[in-house]
């Protein structure tokens, strides 16, 4: 595999934020501080003195930026790199505790995003997420969040009133739905309780009901969203229309990954082995984007419950010996491969993939 060495003079690391971003450009073949850290503000201006200030210090060298946040604080200066020579990959910050004892400052950020870009080999850089169709599902899973967070607070609002006055005569679990329902509907008024009270509970969990009726549109909105762009998605086995989204905005288009295992790597399912001696064994990375992370989980937990070829899968891996871990494990790097494959090459020949091998290869 080439290194990045190999391919690039220079590496500028960049550390994003919502007024300024942080420069530092570091040799390649070294990785010593050529210039910087420069700080340069978040406008086209900004973008162009800080474009100007690279081919000062690189000298028409062949330069790789590692830009933190290209989906978010650094899109602009995303998309103001791709009109110039300098080719642009996504930093993935390392672990907190190799920072620890270093200090951190946004000059540090800056020199530690371009250093984490030469430890990676070139298949292993990620590019930037790009499309309209991914921003706009991105939108809709970011306003769904808010949503689910507003609703969530207004049931722990409307439990603690509950629980603190007994106004239901079971207050050891949460509300239901049928219980917010008939609040709403003013079933606690007349029943001894404070008629203010009663008003309140009424008014809150009408406003709960209205945040689920929002969050029901959302998906609708999501799930149309989904079927306008990958249709085949939906159809994997426990994949629905949030899952699918989560997924798409992290793959974001066909190339952006060199294969399944760089997918899994960014999705924190790939094996890491932490063997010694005559002992060898695999956890989880516990690293990578954490929401196609928890899109995977929730496709194993669907079909730990569902699908019968995983339960069977699950029942021969426990007659081998392997933990409830190590099969949580197998089983999420296998459901990373299937949906990668299908995202880069679309569905494939049913005929040739029946019975249970592909899971069995996930071992």
């Amino acid at each position: 595999m080439s290194s990045i060495a190999e391919a690039y003079d220079y590496v500028v690391g960049v550390d994003t934020h919502t007024a300024k971003h942080v420069y530092a450009i570091c040799d390649a073949r070294t990785g010593g501080v050529v210039a910087g850290p420069e700080q340069f503000p978040v406008t086209g201006r900004g973008y162009d003195k800080a474009v100007a200030w690279i081919g000062r210090h690189t000298a028409g060298g062949r330069v790789l930026a590692a830009v933190e946040g290209t989906g978010s604080y650094g899109a602009g200066l995303t998309a103001a790199l791709a009109g110039t020579a300098i080719a642009v990959t996504e930093a993935r910050p390392g672990p907190k505790k190799a920072r620890r004892g270093a200090g951190k400052t946004d000059g540090l950020d800056a020199i530690g995003a371009a250093r984490s870009a030469l430890a990676l080999t070139l298949p292993e850089l990620i590019s930037p997420r790009q499309g309209d169709q991914r921003a706009d599902l991105q939108v809709l899973l970011i306003m769904r969040q808010q949503k689910t967070k507003e609703k969530t607070a207004k049931i722990n609002t409307l439990n603690a009133i509950v629980r603190l006055t007994g106004l239901l005569p079971d207050t050891r679990k949460k509300l239901t739905m049928t219980q917010i329902r008939r609040i709403a509907g003013g079933a606690l008024t007349g029943g001894g309780s404070s008629p203010v009270i009663a008003a309140q509970a009424a008014e809150l969990a009408g406003e709960v009901l209205l945040c689920q009726q929002r969050l029901n549109a959302g998906q609708k909105q999501i799930r149309a969203a989904v079927a306008r762009w990958r249709p085949d998605l939906l159809a994997v086995v426990g994949v629905g229309p949030i899952v699918a989204a989560q997924v798409l905005c992290a793959w974001s288009h066909a190339g952006r990954f060199t294969d399944d295992a760089h997918f899994a790597s960014l999705a924190g399912v790939s094996p890491v082995p932490i063997g010694s001696g005559n002992s060898l064994v695999y956890r989880l990375n516990y690293g990578g984007d954490r929401q196609l992370n928890s899109a995977i989980h929730t496709v194993m937990l669907t079909r730990k419950r569902c699908d019968p070829r995983t339960k069977a899968y699950i029942a021969k891996r426990t007659t081998d010996g392997k933990t409830p871990r190590a099969i949580n494990r197998l089983l999420k790097r296998y459901i990373a491969r299937e949906i990668f494959k299908l995202l880069e090459h679309g569905a494939p020949d049913q005929t040739a993939t029946s019975g249970n091998t592909d899971v069995q290869a996930a071992a």
